[in-house]
C-alpha cells in the first residue's frame, strides 16, 4: 500500500512539473508598477529581468523553488491560498495591500501571480485598485478586466472583496457582516474536523451575565428567571428580506475617498474614461485561458453558489451596520456564540438553554442556518426567540448567576 500510495505521488509529481513546462509566460501591466501574471512568469528569469520585476508576491498552496528565489536575487513574499471559495482571503488584504505600496513607493516593481494568474492573484490585485482608487469591486474588477482579460476570481473571493470594500478598505472586526463572515468560516471548520479549532475560540464571546465594571445598558434576559442571556453588542442584526432586497437595488457602495473626496464611483468613472481609449487593446486569451483555474474548485465569473451552497449576499450581506437600525429586523435576535451556550465549540447544532433556569430560549447551527419568519437566511445561526427573552435597557446590580 505504502508502496502503490508512493507512486502515486511522484505520478502526480510528474504530471505538475509537465504542467508547468507547458504553461506559457503570461503577464499584464494592471497599474504603475504592478504586474499581474501566472507562475511561468515567476519563474522566468528573462522576463523578470525585462520587467525590472524587483518584488514577486506568491499567492500559491507552494512557494516558488528556493532554486528560483535565490537566482532571481529580488524580494519574496508568500501568501498560501487556495484558490476555494471557502478559502480566507480577506485576512490577507491589508497584508498584501501594504506589501505592493511600499514596494512601489521605494521605486520598485511587483509581479502578482498565482498558477494561472486568474482567480487569487486576480483577487490581490483588485483589493490593491480598491484601495488606491477608492473603489467598490465591481469598478476594479472591471478596471483590471480591462489589462488582463482572462481573470475570474472565484465566488467566494468576489464576496470578500465586497465586504473589504464596504469595510473601508480595512477589517473592522467589530462590524457585523465580518463577524458572519467569521463564523461561516469556522462553521465550516467545525464541520470538517468536528470541533472548533482554537484559531477561533475568540468567536465565543464572555457571559454577559457575570459580573462587569462596565455592563452593557441593554441586555436581553431569559423571560422565566430574568437571567442576562445577551447584550446588545452580541446582537448580530438583520433586515427582512424584502428591505434588503430594496437596499440592494440602491447599490451599496464604499465611503468616499479620505484622499480625494470622490465617492467610488466618481472614481470609477475618471478611471474608466482614462481606460476607453486603450479600448482594451490586450490581447484576449480568454479562449486559452478563461476556461482554467488557479485550482480545481474555481467556480469562476457568473456563478450564483457561494460557501458550501449559500449565495454571496447570505455570506456578506445577512448582517447589516447600525446606519440601517430603523429597518432592522425583531421578529427573531441572531446573536454571536456566547460562553454560557452548551456544545457550540463541538456540536454542528442543538439547542440553547437558559443557564440558570434550564428553559429553553432558542437553538444554532453552525451550517444550515436559520431562516427568519421575515424571510431572511442566515447562516451560521445562533438565535433567540422573543417569546422566550425580554429586554430590558436599564442594567442595575449585575450578579453572578452561574
Amino acid at each position: 500500500m505504502a508502496k502503490q500510495i508512493a507512486d502515486v505521488q511522484i505520478h502526480a509529481s510528474e504530471n505538475e512539473d509537465l504542467l508547468e513546462d507547458n504553461l506559457d509566460v503570461s503577464v499584464d501591466l494592471i497599474d504603475d508598477g504592478l504586474y499581474l501574471g501566472n507562475l511561468a512568469c515567476a519563474r522566468d528569469e528573462e522576463t523578470i529581468k525585462k520587467l525590472g520585476i524587483t518584488h514577486i508576491l506568491t499567492v500559491d498552496v507552494v512557494p516558488l523553488p528556493r532554486t528560483i528565489l535565490e537566482r532571481l536575487k529580488v524580494n519574496f513574499k508568500y501568501v498560501k491560498m487556495a484558490d476555494v471559495p471557502k478559502e480566507d482571503l480577506i485576512s490577507h488584504l491589508p497584508e498584501t495591500n501594504v506589501y505592493i505600496k511600499e514596494a512601489i513607493k521605494n521605486g520598485g516593481t511587483v509581479l502578482v501571480h498565482c498558477y494561472f494568474g486568474v482567480s487569487r492573484s486576480a483577487a490581490i490585485v483588485i483589493a490593491y485598485i480598491m484601495d488606491k482608487y477608492c473603489l467598490c469591486y465591481e469598478d476594479a474588477y472591471n478596471i483590471v478586466k480591462c489589462k488582463r482579460r482572462c481573470i475570474g476570481p472565484n465566488i467566494g473571493f468576489m464576496a470578500q472583496l465586497k465586504l473589504f470594500g464596504h469595510m473601508g478598505y480595512e477589517i473592522n472586526r467589530d462590524d457585523p457582516r465580518y463577524k458572519q463572515f467569521r463564523l461561516k468560516m469556522a462553521g465550516q471548520k467545525l464541520h470538517q474536523v468536528k470541533i472548533l479549532p482554537q484559531l477561533f475560540a475568540d468567536l465565543i464571546k464572555p457571559d454577559p451575565g457575570l459580573t462587569r465594571e462596565r455592563p452593557d445598558p441593554i441586555v436581553y434576559r431569559c423571560r422565566k428567571c430574568r437571567r442576562i442571556v445577551a447584550s446588545q453588542s452580541n446582537i448580530l442584526p438583520h433586515i427582512p428580506r424584502h428591505v434588503k432586497v430594496e437596499l440592494a437595488k440602491k447599490g451599496l457602495r464604499p465611503p468616499p475617498s479620505k484622499l480625494t473626496g470622490l465617492t467610488c464611483a466618481e472614481n470609477g468613472e475618471i478611471l474608466l474614461e482614462k481606460l476607453k481609449s486603450l479600448a482594451c487593446q490586450a490581447p484576449d486569451t480568454s479562449d486559452s485561458d478563461s476556461d482554467k483555474s488557479d485550482g480545481p474548485s474555481n467556480s469562476g465569473e457568473g456563478t450564483s453558489r457561494g460557501l458550501d451552497g449559500y449565495t454571496e449576499h447570505v455570506m456578506v450581506e445577512a448582517s447589516i451596520t447600525t446606519r440601517d437600525a430603523s429597518e432592522i429586523c425583531r421578529l427573531m435576535w441572531f446573536v454571536e456564540p456566547m460562553a454560557w451556550m452548551d456544545n457550540v465549540a463541538h456540536e454542528p447544532q442543538g439547542k440553547l438553554h437558559c443557564p440558570k433556569c434550564r428553559n429553553k430560549i432558542g437553538s444554532f447551527s453552525w451550517i444550515m442556518g436559520c431562516q427568519c419568519p421575515c424571510g431572511q437566511k442566515v447562516a451560521p445561526a445562533f438565535y433567540l426567540v422573543p417569546s422566550k427573552v425580554e429586554w430590558s435597557n436599564i442594567v442595575q446590580n449585575v450578579q453572578v448567576t452561574v
